[in-house]
């Protein structure tokens, strides 16, 4: 370059320089427009144009001028952070972070660089990087509380609250003035169990900004979740008078609301939300979630199906309204939605595995292998992708059941007892509370029943604690008639139906509905009792510490399964209790009046279809083709279903007409056609339960094959309390051939047809009076070590004579 270019480049940065000073950018790029024609590699003028080029939206233009600024002065890292901003918005993020990890390289960290990096790697899907980014980033500026608030929020947006609270506790305490800082430090708190301690941060951000109304809201789910309703109504009411735009307002004061039994103000909130955010998708969704804990199952489709109308793209309110089908059976429209949902937002919390089970109901098997070797590394990962009993469904694998069964206590906050309860002085009668919402015409009541009206009284007073409705049917007045107590419960919160507990001085709490529908952990988290155990409901580890046992039989967990249960063990010489009173109908009903071939060998299974995997058919199917006089027996649950099935069958070279389908019938009708059949197929991974006792009861072999968790083991534990054992298979393969060979001879099924009525009469399984007397010694056993100070332990009860 001659002195005469030179003189007129210096002038012109120093032109561009005061121009800069006063504010004049027009003036400061034209001026190093000039210096670039005299100097076209001058990396000051490119920097400044590149950068000016990018806040105007010239994003190609800005890439072209930072690079070459790069190549000019390669060594600077501040220029490199600038262009690889550059290419961070035009989507280049390969390139991007290169730069920026060169930059790193080339001297000291800057706060701009590691931030952006962070940007680049959370886009690129590099979860892991980008969160050892950020962590960077806190110890190269130690005292900068923004660094801790971003490596807090990445890390609650992974799930892991725990670390996330320690680094908003930090931003809070780097800056003490800002509410954002409290306020986030005190979700992490409620979401880690700290409710205390959130409470006091959320007073801390509205001190620091008296018109958050997102921290009144806040603070009033957080009262609720303590139980303090009032104040929790007080702090909504705070919220609304700050800001009457967060529909969440009034949901949760009707949620509040309801705890208290007011229904009617609730219900007026809710009518409230509707008129007020007519055009809100969020605001109708949030309000059929509502209505659905309410019970007003209609109600909560509409608003479900409003907020959809009014979004189309609602995916959670698709994925809402495809629970509450699910719930009601309407698999069909159920999985319609969840497969909507499923396009909008795959990553949504359970819906993959809600999805996956949904179509198990209705036998649509495509990608189903494919789809669960996905969502297994999910889980072990630790993400929220498949409820507990969905996955026993789904697959034999008592490790990932726990690892499910864990996350899912932690995603409702109840994975530890809110605190430990003193015992009380020995002496007096034994109190022993059942609670459950399945007190009526349900699976649950029909084998209990007559176990409540064995308990003996001189030793036990009995409660039942329901927080199901009021049905009063013949289940339910009987069972009012047995228990000593009988308390319906379901309009209190969990806390409210724990502080009753207690106040009856229960010691002992029996869970009989464990993760099915409509279960309440909340309760058992509360601390209702100083011995909680789960039975019958859900069968498997809680995944949390919550339970003190699990009561269960030698066969349901043998030693290789005991590390899958986060709780102590209480074994039972057998597991399942029964109810003598069951009904033995006999009304002359024949195989013609439900659509059967009267000389056909009839091999059922009433198991639920979501029971019936790919696997377990082709079994079936195998069984079928070697006895092509014999026809299977299903129930029906859906038209979809039905003609789905049919389908398969026809894959496996089996004529459709041989799968006979029996529609839903009263419960007296149900075991009636049991008698029809003359072999049960059990289903793997998830067995028959209660189904299977019905069975049994009629006189109807069952054929199972036992796997490895708890819920695929619960046939043969029957079986061997029936005395039975000849009918539990060894492999697939032993399984086949002994349906096949049921069939073929009918001297070994007449022999295995009389061990059943032989036992029926005379073993372990229906022995009501024995069973009960086991759980007693049981139930003392457990009080009499908490009486005693003593940690719970495993309990192996030996029969009694």
């Amino acid at each position: 370059m001659n002195s005469i270019k030179q003189g007129r480049v210096l002038a012109s940065l120093k032109a561009a320089a005061m121009a800069q000073k006063r504010g004049d950018l027009n003036a400061a790029a034209k001026c190093y427009r000039a210096v670039l024609r005299d100097a076209p590699a001058h990396p000051l003028a490119l920097r400044f144009l590149g950068n000016a080029a990018r806040q105007a939206g010239q994003g190609e233009q800005a890439v072209e001028l930072l690079a070459g600024a790069i190549a000019a002065a390669p060594e600077d890292p501040a220029l490199r952070t600038e262009y690889a901003l550059a290419l961070f918005e035009m989507n280049q993020l390969d390139e991007a972070q290169t730069q920026l990890l060169r930059a790193l390289d080339l001297g000291p960290p800057s706060a701009d660089g590691l931030v952006l990096l962070a940007k680049v790697q959370e886009r690129r899907g590099q979860t892991q990087e980008m969160l050892a980014t950020l962590y960077a980033a806190t110890q190269a500026f130690p005292r900068d509380w923004r660094h801790f608030m971003r490596l807090g929020a990445a890390l609650a947006g992974a799930g892991n609250w725990t670390v996330a609270e320690q680094c908003f506790s930090c931003a809070s305490q780097l800056a003490p003035t800002r509410s954002d800082c409290h306020f986030n430090h005190a979700l992490a708190l409620r979401e880690t169990g700290q409710l205390p301690a959130a409470v006091d941060a959320f007073e801390r951000a509205i001190k620091a900004q008296p018109d958050s109304a997102s921290a009144f809201l806040e603070l009033g789910v957080t009262y609720q979740r303590l139980g303090i309703a009032e104040a929790a109504l007080l702090a909504f009411d705070c919220a609304e008078a700050q800001s009457a735009q967060d529909p969440r307002v009034l949901l949760e004061r009707a949620r509040t609301l309801l705890s208290l039994q007011r229904k009617d103000e609730a219900l007026t909130n809710l009518q409230l939300m509707g008129q007020r955010f007519p055009e809100h998708a969020l605001a109708h969704n949030l309000r059929g979630m509502l209505l659905a804990e309410m019970g007003l199952a209609d109600e909560a489709f509409a608003a479900y199906s409003q907020a959809i109308q009014v979004q189309p793209d609602c995916v959670e309110a698709l994925h809402n309204r495809a629970n509450l089908l699910l719930g009601s059976r309407r698999f069909t429209p159920a999985l319609a939605d969840f497969d909507r949902a499923m396009q909008l937002k795959p990553q949504l919390d359970w819906l993959r595995g809600l999805r996956l089970y949904t179509a198990m109901h209705v036998f649509d098997w495509g990608g189903f292998e494919a789809e669960l070797a996905a969502i297994l590394p999910e889980l072990a990962s630790g993400r929220r992708i498949v409820q507990p009993l969905v996955l026993q469904t789904l697959c034999d694998d008592a490790a990932a059941q726990l690892a499910a069964a864990r996350i899912w206590m932690e995603s409702i906050g109840t994975s530890q007892r809110a605190g430990q309860m003193p015992p009380r002085e020995p002496g007096g009668k034994l109190k022993l509370a059942y609670v459950s919402r399945d007190f009526k015409a349900h699976p649950i009541a029909y084998l209990l029943a007559e176990v409540i009206e064995l308990h003996d009284r001189e030793r036990f007073e009995v409660i039942a604690i329901n927080y199901g409705p009021a049905t009063r049917d013949p289940m339910q007045e009987r069972l009012r008639q047995a228990f000593d107590a009988f308390h319906d419960v379901e309009t209190l919160s969990d806390a409210q139906i724990a502080a009753l507990c207690r106040s009856l001085g229960v010691d002992v709490a029996v869970d009989l509905t464990g993760f099915t529908q409509g279960a309440r952990p909340g309760i058992f988290f509360q601390g209702a009792a100083p011995l909680q155990l789960l039975y019958l409901g859900y069968l498997g580890s809680s995944g949390s510490a919550v339970y003190d046992y699990v009561i269960a039989d030698e066969v349901l967990v043998p030693p290789e399964s005991r590390p899958f249960f986060d709780e102590k063990l209480l074994y039972l010489p057998w597991y399942q209790c029964n109810d003598r009173q069951r009904p033995r109908p006999s009304t002359g009903l024949r195989r013609i009046d439900v659509g059967l071939p009267d000389q056909a060998f009839v091999f059922c299974c009433f198991n639920n279809s979501c029971k019936i995997n790919p696997a377990q058919f082709a079994r079936w199917a195998e069984i079928l083709r070697a006895q092509p006089q014999a026809v299977l027996w299903l129930l029906e649950e859906d038209p979809l279903a039905a003609q789905n099935l049919c389908r398969h069958a026809s894959e496996w070279g089996i004529e459709p007409q041989r799968l006979v389908f029996a529609p839903r019938c009263s419960r007296e009708s149900y075991l009636e056609r049991l008698g029809l059949a003359d072999l049960f197929l059990d289903t793997l991974p998830y067995n028959a339960g209660t189904t299977a006792s019905d069975a049994l009861w009629m006189g109807l072999p069952v054929l199972t094959l036992p796997g490895q968790s708890f819920a695929s083991r619960m046939a043969a534990s029957l079986l061997r309390a029936l005395g039975c054992e000849a009918l539990i298979a060894q492999d697939q393969e032993h399984y086949r051939d002994l349906a096949i060979r049921i069939a073929a001879e009918p001297r070994f099924y007449a022999q295995l047809k009389q061990a059943v009525l032989s036992g029926r009469e005379h073993s372990n399984l229906f022995d009501t009076p024995r069973f009960t007397a086991q759980l007693e010694a049981g139930l003392e056993w457990v009080h009499a070590r908490r009486l005693a100070g003593q940690p719970a332990e495993d309990c192996r009860l030996a029969p009694l004579r």
